[in-house]
């Protein structure tokens, strides 16, 4: 059986009864219910002191937070103003410490911002120089005066294939400007008027012509400016370009919408007006701002050709000058194998040095004369000749008068072996001639028919019969008397050849001068003596036929007195020079000559 458990709340006729009781229920309740009733006041005190749960809350504060900003972005929403406010403050009250913490990644921003404004300004500063003073230059130089505009934006226009200056997200429910990027050197007014002015003409468009749904306004055109405008569920992507957009940026565009749409969804079903959340879409945005120049056409500059000219002109000059020398040097080296008496086993040409080696007759030419007159310096010739007597025609004839020695009234002529003398000649000379020629290299025959001998006494018969006759009181020949000096020469000479093979004596020829008897003593001897000194002279000296030996004598009867009384032909005969020739042993006086 169950016994009735008493009731630990009294009723209230028992608490209106007396403090005893209360004081008894108080006691009991503490005997039972004093654990719960401690917790009780601990939970109480928390709620009501706050600062006691702090170490509590830090236990869990981190996880709590991570936790919370998974599930959506109303927890950084939350945060931001605070965090915004404490920022500003913070810059504000000690901005060193804000300086401090963000120098290490500014630094490095702030290099590249300044790199890129600097190769920008260089391409810019590149094309503008390079279209300065060409002709195309001067034309951009004529259109920028004439159309009022700047010639680097004459340039850009001209060089530009296409620039992205700026790309607009937009939310496409609310027309709001999520997040906006643009080049550097793009002008970018009011983002958030051109946002709305871009979702208001997309609704016009939709509104005034009635398109179906799915079909949006994608491009729009402004002056030199074309806006490619890709669509999402959720937003629009609006690039403006300047210049002509290659195909592949459209599809670029719209994969970055997708990535944005993809990674942001989240973040565009919280929307609520504040964009903050997209600004980490800055990087993925600015892929698509890019710049594209016209690729210079690859010319080539005046000085190029002026520099292909000149080594064109010089190779051409070096060919043709190489061919002319080789030409020459052919030519010469055939001129050398083909001298007569001229043998060349060796014609080499090393650089600078021509060595030469062959046989040479003595009586040929010099080859390193003909290398000299060709240009070539004698200290760059090396030649060896070995001597040997060439059978040339020219050389047996050459080499037959060399050493046979003709006098000047014979002649010897050499033909195919067969050496012919022909004219006068002593009979000396004929006999020793006769003995000699056939033991010449190259004389097979010797013939002297033609050939007239005078013997030596005949000579001097003929000289002793010479006289010079001279007008009354001079010692000059007169023009008929000279005329007999080549005959009286060409006998002397032929008497010489003859006095060669005689020995044993000497032969004299002597002028003897002679006068009329008109004058003094004295002044016939001085004039027959003038008288045979001048035939001397014009016979060519007293040492011009050696051995032979000219003298000059004075015939005793012209001024001794003895002519007194001679008729004027006898006077005129006396007036002459006439030859002795007289043979006279080397040793004592020879007898006169017949």
């Amino acid at each position: 059986m169950n016994q009735p458990r008493p009731s630990p709340q009294p009723s209230s006729a028992d608490t209106a009864a007396s403090p005893e009781l209360k004081q008894e229920w108080a006691e009991l309740r503490t005997l039972l219910l004093a654990p719960e009733q401690t917790q009780l006041t601990e939970l109480r005190n928390r709620l009501e002191h706050t600062e006691t749960n702090a170490p509590s809350v830090s236990k869990v504060l981190a996880e709590a937070i991570t936790l919370r900003g998974k599930q959506d972005e109303r927890l950084t929403a939350a945060l931001t103003p605070h965090v915004q406010t404490a920022l500003t403050s913070s810059v504000r009250r000690n901005p060193h410490v804000i300086a401090e913490a963000i120098a290490p990644i500014m630094g490095p921003a702030i290099r590249q911002a300044i790199v890129r404004t600097l190769q920008g300004m260089m391409q810019s500063f590149n094309q503008t120089i390079d279209h300065s003073l060409s002709p195309k230059g001067l034309a951009w130089r004529i259109e920028a005066w004439r159309t009022g505009r700047p010639f680097a934006e004459i340039v850009l226009l001209h060089t530009l294939r296409f620039r992205v200056e700026q790309l607009f997200l937009i939310h496409r429910d609310t027309g709001l400007l999520l997040h906006h990027v643009g080049s550097d050197t793009a002008i970018i007014h009011d983002q958030q008027l051109v946002s709305g002015m871009l979702t208001a003409i997309q609704t016009f468009v939709q509104d005034t012509f009635n398109t179906p749904r799915g079909q949006t306004l994608n491009t729009l055109e402004v002056g030199e400016c074309r806006v490619l405008i890709e669509q999402s569920s959720q937003a629009i992507l609006a690039c403006v370009v300047r210049g002509t957009a290659p195909g592949y940026l459209r599809a670029q565009v719209q994969q970055t919408l997708e990535s944005i749409q993809l990674d942001y969804a989240d973040a565009f079903a919280a929307f609520d007006g504040n964009p903050s959340s997209f600004e980490a879409t800055h990087d993925r945005l600015m892929e698509c701002v890019q710049t594209q120049y016209e690729t210079p056409r690859t010319r080539t500059s005046p000085m190029t050709w002026v520099a292909l000219t000149v080594i064109a002109l010089s190779t051409a000059f070096w060919g043709w000058t190489t061919y002319q020398n080789n030409q020459r040097w052919q030519q010469l080296t055939q001129r050398i194998r083909t001298m007569p008496g001229v043998v060349v086993t060796t014609l080499e040409r090393d650089g600078r040095i021509v060595t030469l080696e062959g046989l040479r007759d003595p009586m040929a030419a010099e080859p390193d004369d003909l290398l000299s007159q060709e240009g070539i310096p004698r200290e760059h010739i090396i030649s060896h000749w070995t001597p040997f007597h060439s059978l040339d025609p020219q050389f047996v004839g050459k080499r037959a008068a060399s050493l046979l020695r003709p006098p000047g009234t014979a002649m010897l002529r050499y033909d195919d072996g067969r050496l012919t003398a022909s004219g006068t000649a002593p009979e000396s000379w004929a006999i020793q001639t006769r003995q000699m020629a056939l033991l010449l290299p190259g004389v097979r025959e010797y013939h002297d028919e033609d050939l007239r001998t005078v013997s030596r006494a005949d000579l001097i018969a003929q000289l002793n019969q010479i006289s010079f006759f001279f007008e009354s009181g001079s010692s000059t020949l007169s023009d008929s008397e000279l005329s007999k000096v080549t005959s009286v020469k060409r006998l002397i000479e032929d008497l010489r050849q003859s006095a060669l093979s005689a020995s044993g004596e000497t032969i004299v020829i002597e002028a003897i001068g002679d006068a009329d008897p008109t004058g003094t003593e004295t002044m016939n001897f001085l004039l027959a003596t003038a008288r045979a000194h001048a035939v001397i002279a014009a016979l060519g000296g007293a040492a011009s036929y050696p051995p032979l030996t000219l003298s000059a004598s004075v015939e005793p009867t012209s001024f001794a007195g003895q002519k007194h009384g001679a008729t004027k032909g006898r006077q005129n005969a006396q007036r002459r020079v006439t030859l002795l020739v007289t043979a006279k042993p080397l040793v004592g006086r020879a007898d006169s000559a017949p």
